[in-house]
């Protein structure tokens, strides 16, 4: 829904015309901004960091971003876009923005005393924090278990098996569980979501700027600008219409009444020449769509094979710089380290992991800087067999 219906003299509440992203898409990392840093360079200095552990190039992510109240930290979130086949994406030009379902998570507003678990319509997610940052240190998500008729379940069981596996996975012990509920407006020029909080009886809101929205939005980058510069473009005009509405509202009501609807006339056509391009758009998303479907035939599991090599990497001390697959069995990842013992710690920790078969070491240059190596990683064959199973599906 365009601002163009929403601006008013005063704030009231509208719909947010929203699509909300299953969290367990994600990958998420927060990651510490340099000071040096001047304001407004974040986004670009963030997106070279995914880039950079990210296995894939950003043209093949939607991905977004959250700053914390110090702009000291960010909370970057990136999908693989192959997750999306089902998806109406064309869709995406009408909306108010595409967002992921956790992001009520990410505002200073839901940093309570301990871990956070939200329950989303098709997600659990649980956020730990420290106190570097209201933005969580660490991130953790599962999709709802379904029946036998492909629903979500709902209820304490699967609840409490996903708190189980998140205690395990990045140590959330007795979290605060909060419900995401179907409150989600505009008032004015922001954004509140909401979420019921079980153990209390009680709902709570938190707000978001439309700026915090722009950043959260995970679009292609082209889509969120034409919508930014559309949603300018129908304020101005509504201000206009305004001004002119009360000045000529001095002289004339039938003259209002033939301002308002010059104003209204020549705002459709300027919408409906708008729509050429879109043509274009299509054959580009069509051929878009193609390209992934090839990727999606393939039996790589390259994504889930990252993900599952993440508690082990011991982040800064070993950094991934390029990832690449010569079967669907074996990833091989180049990395640097700070020192050679690092990189032996970290052959340890992959040989000592249950679905790694064999780990080799090779091209590694040892200097004054760091060491630099590749790590040629045999997974146990049918390690990922589930993903592989699901993928030939879509």
């Amino acid at each position: 829904m365009s601002l163009l219906t929403k601006l008013k003299p005063k704030p009231q509440a509208y719909a947010l015309d929203a699509h909300f992203v299953p969290g367990h898409w994600f990958f998420c990392r927060r990651i510490e901004i340099p000071a040096d840093l001047e304001k407004g360079e974040e986004e670009g200095f963030l997106m070279l960091e995914l880039e950079g552990m990210s296995p894939f190039p950003l043209e093949h992510l939607y991905c977004g971003y959250r700053l914390d109240s110090e702009r000291r930290y960010a909370f970057v979130f990136a999908a693989y876009r192959r997750r999306f086949g089902g998806v109406d994406q064309a869709a995406w030009r009408r909306l108010d923005a595409v967002l992921p379902d956790f992001l009520i998570g990410l505002s200073s507003d839901a940093r309570v005393s301990g871990p956070l678990v939200l329950e989303t319509e098709s997600s659990y997610v649980a956020f730990r924090y420290d106190g570097n940052s209201d933005l969580p240190v660490a991130f953790f998500a599962e999709p709802k278990p379904k029946n036998q008729d492909g629903e979500e379940q709902q209820g304490e069981e699967g609840l409490s098996a996903f708190l189980r596996r998140a205690s395990d996975s990045i140590g959330v012990k007795g979290p605060c569980v909060w419900k995401v509920n179907t409150r989600k407006e505009w008032v004015g020029s922001q954004a509140w979501l909401g979420v019921d909080e079980p153990s209390k009886g009680c709902e709570h809101v938190v707000s978001f700027s439309r700026g915090d929205i722009w950043k959260a939005d995970v679009r292609d980058p082209e889509m969120v600008e034409q919508a930014r510069k559309d949603e300018r473009q129908n304020a101005i005009i509504w201000k206009g219409v305004l001004g002119i509405a009360a000045l000529v509202g001095l002289l004339f009501i039938g003259e209002i009444y033939w301002a308002g609807s010059e104003a209204y006339l020549a705002l459709r056509r300027s919408q409906n020449e708008k729509r050429a391009p879109l043509v274009e758009d299509f054959n580009e998303l069509n051929d878009t769509t193609r390209a992934l479907q090839l990727f999606q035939e393939s039996n790589l599991v390259p994504f889930q094979m990252i993900e599952s090599l993440a508690p082990l990497q011991n982040y800064p001390k070993v950094v991934y710089r390029k990832f690449e697959t010569s079967d669907p069995n074996v990833l091989v990842i180049e990395a640097r380290s700070q020192n050679s013992s690092e990189v032996t710690a970290f052959k340890k920790r992959l040989e000592a992991f249950g679905k790694i078969s064999s780990v080799e070491l090779s091209n590694q240059v040892n200097n004054p800087s760091g060491s630099t190596f590749t790590a040629t990683i045999r997974f146990v064959p049918g390690a990922f067999f589930e993903l592989a199973e699901v993928s030939t599906n879509e």
